[in-house]
């Protein structure tokens, strides 16, 4: 079947230009929670406090986003400028992040280094809230399974991208005592914030050419303060699909967030670090052909099947990690759950971007990723219950974590089957039209 003019100018190297934000976005956030700033807390922190404080990074972090998103997304809804809706913001918070860096780079101690931090994530926020309601603002349709699909590649190919790089420049200073980079000659700190710094405005920049590009005549208007409530935005089939999207993202980041313990206890690898970094490409690998394989279908048969077959897959592959004792039992069960979890992401992002009216997309996208955020926050509570039940009986803490994982999958599978996607889209603006895209195909 043709396709229509709008439909080839979303070709697939076009959404990874209009998602390309995420690569720079999610490299710089990951990277800097799991490879720079632990690093900097041991060189601020007492040795007995550490985790704490990494913690409070961590969990600070999460709330300015669960703050800063939908403020941000709504008030880009009403934007009115000569570089559209979602520009202004996305470039504002980019230049401050940049700039922002060298407060990293003098912080004298673990309280500077907080504050820091959270105005960094505040103005990270202030550019990503916006560029994720980018897919609804212009991407048809028919397209949003795929272009949902690139955008969690985008996502994943920069954490896994940006943390590897980090990884080796700290490891090469710290050959040498954490000083100078042996190949660069310059401060650790300071080759890592120029790495961020760059992929971040690269990325930004390729994102925003994009968008002046392919919606030449500013089409999306800003909403007037008649024109959309939040009542319009929050409903019962919103509420539901929120509820679901909740249980999903907490199910798939438990394990995730505990997973080098259980190699250690459980598995009893000789090297969990070691181990764990030799899984990544597989594991990474299944999810990348699962996610843009979801995106696909999805579009034809619809999202809402996708998401419920990638949670019952999720479901019982993380089961399965109650028989496992062995290296490459883990690694085969966990490459099955990057998969599971590669389909439920993409369908479920695409399933969230067609229930929101284009008028009002920032304002969805920015609520829509508080039960991102709190998937991601809910599972750092677990660790004291992880540890009692585990002192109670051998391992009992990561099987009860292991069944919960199941369980929330499954709870998310169901909450969602009551949502009718017709039913939420019928009362939302109508797709972007076709007389607006420019037809440049590019496959």
């Amino acid at each position: 079947m043709a396709r229509t003019p709008a439909e080839a100018s979303w070709g697939v190297f076009s959404l990874i230009r209009l998602n390309a934000f995420s690569f720079g976005v999610t490299g710089f956030i990951t990277a800097m929670d799991t490879a720079v700033l632990p690093v900097i807390v041991l060189s601020l922190a007492p040795e007995s406090l550490k985790n704490s404080y990494l913690a409070m990074l961590g969990m600070g972090g999460l709330l300015v986003a669960a703050v800063i998103q939908p403020l941000i997304g709504r008030l880009s809804d009403r934007t009115r400028s000569p570089l559209g809706r979602r520009v202004p913001f996305i470039i504002f918070g980019t230049v401050v992040v940049c700039g922002s860096l060298i407060f990293l780079v003098l912080s004298p101690n673990v309280a500077a280094l907080f504050a820091a931090w959270m105005f960094i994530q505040a103005n990270l926020n202030i550019a990503y809230g916006p560029g994720m309601a980018l897919i609804r603002d212009l991407v048809p349709r028919s397209r949003v399974g795929v272009a949902s699909s690139v955008k969690i590649l985008m996502d994943a190919v920069g954490g896994l991208a940006l943390v590897t790089a980090c990884a080796a420049l700290i490891g090469q200073a710290a050959g040498a005592g954490l000083g100078p980079v042996p190949v660069l000659y310059v401060n650790w700190e300071w080759a890592v914030y120029a790495l961020l710094g760059t992929a971040l405005a690269i990325s930004v920049a390729v994102t925003c050419a994009t968008v002046l590009a392919k919606d030449p005549r500013r089409r999306a208007r800003p909403v007037r303060r008649s024109d959309g409530t939040s009542q319009r935005v929050l409903n019962r089939q919103f509420g539901m699909f929120l509820a679901s999207r909740l249980l999903l993202m907490t199910a798939i980041y438990s394990f995730p967030t505990y997973g080098l313990f259980f190699l250690r206890d459980v598995v009893e690898a000789s090297n969990p670090a070691q181990t764990l970094s030799q899984m990544i490409p597989a594991i990474g690998g299944s999810l990348a052909v699962a996610v843009f394989a979801a995106g696909w279908i999805s579009d034809r048969i619809g999202h809402k099947p996708v998401v419920i077959a990638g949670a019952v897959a999720g479901a019982v592959s993380t089961s399965w990690l109650l028989t496992v004792d062995t290296t490459s039992g883990v690694l085969i069960t966990a490459s099955v759950i990057g998969a599971s979890a590669g389909t439920l992401l993409s369908a479920n992002w695409a399933l969230a971007n067609v229930m929101g009216d284009e008028q009002q997309a920032g304002t969805h996208i920015g609520i829509v990723n508080l039960s991102t955020i709190g998937g991601a926050a809910i599972p750092r509570l677990f660790g004291p219950g992880i540890d009692l039940l585990n002192h109670s009986a051998e391992d009992l803490g990561y099987k009860t974590l292991i069944a919960c994982c199941a369980a929330l999958f499954v709870a998310g599978a169901v909450t969602l089957l009551p949502v009718n996607p017709g039913r939420q889209e019928a009362s939302a603006s109508a797709e972007p039209s076709e007389q607006t895209a420019t037809p440049t195909p590019d496959g």
